[in-house]
């Protein structure tokens, strides 16, 4: 299943695609989605560290919320994740 999601700008696609990148562990760097304020998604990583990613609008932010949470609590994996220009895809099995 492929899931897109279009970000602010490259930078931000950029950002998010390797927030949500597999580690060595089969793990997400990313650990909780904690808050959306508009067309932005505030994460807290494996680190402990919060960063926000910037979204074109708010639809897109609670998609990847959404997304997130349907990850958290069904067994679907990501396989991979990469973006082009301002525009981020996940790819779920």
């Amino acid at each position: 299943m492929i899931v897109k999601f279009i970000c602010e700008d490259g930078y931000e696609a950029e950002k998010l695609s390797s927030i949500f990148s597999i580690q060595k562990d089969d793990t997400l760097f990313v650990t909780e989605v904690v808050k959306v304020i508009e067309n932005e998604l505030i994460v807290k990583l494996k680190d402990g560290s919060h960063h926000s990613i910037l979204f074109k609008d708010q639809n897109n932010a609670l998609m990847l919320k959404k997304t997130f949470t349907d990850l958290s609590l069904t067994k679907k994996k990501v396989i991979s994740s990469y973006y082009t220009g301002n525009e981020m895809v996940i790819d779920l099995q």
